[in-house]
């Protein structure tokens, strides 16, 4: 590219949209230095310092530190195509960082919409978030492990996936209600907590409902496989439940099933052993 052509600092700004104190700031840290200078000392920019700049904004934009975007002025050196090419690399990464963290906040949006903020548990809305934007690789993980018929099932297409995002909302809803019961230091056999577990067992199976057809033997026994896996290791995700919360939980189902089996057996016939009738 020709060099013929100098700009001083001010039409420099003005044709790169920079201000001069950044041109200054960029001079002083060594990442551009001005291709020429006046009899009188004025710096004297080129058509070449136009490619190192576009080069230091594109990483700039990028966030990379100042170090950084110095290592990489020196590797790309100053060839305009392989500049160019090597900055549309880095931006379409970029562009697919923002894209994913953009789904994953329009999916914690969609879950969260008509829910009240004070019923999100911190923690709870942490987990979504990070097994949402963990969400192509699980599905890749998965596919590898786990039937076609249970991939649609987990991750289904169209309509169907209204129903999950339907059951992932209230699952989360529930999960967050479970921990203020934790947080309020009611013990697992407490009246409210009993109640929250008596309504919890009725709504499983109406979740459940929601699917479009029962399990087979075959997607049965890759579910009892899988449910052996150790997903938040796989995927580095936050823990639901701690372990202490865990014997909690453990504790408020102990606690119900004991409660059924003596309504159970406190079941006596009526006298006459006519049993009511």
């Amino acid at each position: 590219m020709p060099e013929n052509q100098t700009y001083t600092v001010g039409a420099f700004a003005k044709l790169t949209g920079v201000t001069e104190r950044t041109l200054r700031f960029y001079h002083k840290k060594g990442l551009l230095e001005p291709s020429a200078y006046t009899e009188r000392g004025h710096r004297l920019y080129t058509d070449r310092d136009l490619i190192r700049l576009q080069q230091i904004l594109t990483l700039k934009f990028l966030d990379y530190p100042l170090e950084r975007i110095a290592e990489e002025l020196e590797a790309e050196g100053s060839a305009l195509r392989s500049s160019l090419e090597h900055q549309e690399q880095l931006l379409r990464q970029k562009r697919d960082q923002l894209d994913r963290m953009l789904h994953t906040l329009e999916h914690t949006l969609n879950l969260s919409e008509g829910v009240d903020e004070a019923e999100w548990e911190p923690d709870v809305l942490l987990l979504m978030i990070h097994s949402v934007s963990t969400e192509e690789q699980q599905r890749r993980w998965m596919a590898e492990r786990i039937p076609d018929s249970l991939m649609q099932r987990f991750w289904p297409e169209g309509k169907a996936s209204e129903k999950w995002r339907a059951i992932e909302r209230e699952t989360m809803q529930w999960i967050s209600r479970l921990k203020r019961l934790m947080r309020a230091g009611l013990p697992p056999e407490d009246p409210a907590v009993q109640q929250f577990a008596t309504e919890l067992s009725g709504r499983i199976g109406g979740m459940l409902s929601r699917l479009e057809e029962p399990l087979t033997e075959k997607e049965m026994k890759a579910l009892e496989s899988f449910a052996k896996i150790d997903l938040s290791q796989t995927f580095q995700l936050p823990v639901t439940f701690t372990t202490e919360e865990e014997r909690y939980v453990e504790r408020m189902w102990d606690a119900l099933v004991e409660d059924c089996v003596e309504h159970e057996d406190g079941e006596t016939p009526d006298e006459g052993g006519n049993n009511g009738r």
